[in-house]
This record gives structure tokens, C-alpha cells and sequence, in this order.
């Protein structure tokens, strides 16, 4: 497994660019693309590694079309407090098993959605495993890309993980 960041400069006149406002993660994973493409699209899978450690997702709390404009959303707990954070988004690319695009957003407090971005995972079989290019954003501030990528990049870990053991 190995992971590659893009981070872009700051653009004239301190405001940043579009691009600085995108989160890139590139990983590989020493597994066949259908194996991470089930673990990416399996709501049954998805405990094992969704979000950052200190947090688990149940299953019972994940809802999921995964079809072009379908719908999901999901619930991920703080473990050392149990606080609820949910998300949700519609899924706009479907392409098994080398492309998922879909829209992702934080659930505010009063149930209305908060700043939306899209997530997009590109797979590609390498020699040995699969290669995932993940994309999301545009971000709103540069800090929410920075601690979606402290998150992501920890799910990315525990999806490694939870590949070694299936």
C-alpha cells in the first residue's frame, strides 16, 4: 500500500484557487479491483472501514441505492462520546469497478444539509493490486479539505486493513 497527496500553493493574492479547495488522495492496495470495489460499494463492508479510527459506522445506520441518482446516507459515531455525525449524497457515476462519483454532505443539527462537494474514486488494476485516485471538493476553506483528508486518509488505512484480513 502507498498514498500520494497533492498539495497545491496558494494562488495570487492569498485567495486560493479552485484546485487548493480539492483534496487528491492517491492509494494503492495490494488486492484485484473487484475485491476494493466491493469493499468500496458494500454497505455489509462498510463498518469494517468507514471513518477515521475513534469512529464506527453501523450498519444499520447505512442506506444505500447505489445506482445513478440513488440515494444514501449513513451515520458515523464517535466512540469515546457517541455523538452521531450523518452524511448523505446521491450517487451521479456508476461504472463497476472503476468508477464511483457521488455528492457528499454533513447533516447540520436543524436536518438540513450543509456545503456539498463531490467525491469522486477512480480504480485502476496495477500490477499486484488496485490503484484509487479519490477527489473531493471543492471545498468551502481550506481547513474542511485539510480534516476531510486526516479522515479519508484514515479510512483509506483501515480499508487497507480490512483487505488484508478478507
Amino acid at each position: 500500500m502507498s498514498e500520494h497527496a497533492s498539495a497545491p500553493t496558494s494562488g495570487p493574492g492569498g485567495a486560493p484557487p479552485d484546485d487548493e479547495l480539492m483534496l487528491v488522495i492517491t492509494r494503492e492496495f495490494q488486492a484485484p479491483i473487484t475485491r476494493v470495489w466491493s469493499a468500496l460499494t458494500d454497505p455489509d463492508q462498510a463498518p469494517a472501514w468507514w471513518g477515521p479510527r475513534g469512529f464506527h459506522v453501523p450498519r444499520e445506520s447505512i442506506d444505500a441505492d447505489l445506482e445513478i441518482g440513488g440515494l444514501y446516507r449513513a451515520c458515523m459515531v464517535q466512540d469515546s462520546t457517541g455523538e452521531e455525525r450523518w452524511w448523505s449524497g446521491v450517487h451521479t457515476d456508476v461504472e463497476p469497478p472503476g468508477l464511483l462519483v457521488f455528492t457528499h454532505a454533513w447533516d447540520k443539527r436543524d436536518g438540513t444539509r450543509g456545503f456539498e462537494t463531490e467525491v469522486t474514486l477512480r480504480l485502476d488494476e496495477i500490477d499486484g493490486g488496485t490503484r484509487v485516485t479519490f477527489t473531493q471538493g471543492p471545498f468551502d476553506t481550506i481547513d474542511s479539505r485539510d480534516a476531510h483528508g486526516v479522515g479519508w486518509r484514515e479510512s483509506f488505512d483501515r480499508l487497507a486493513e480490512h483487505l488484508r484480513r478478507s
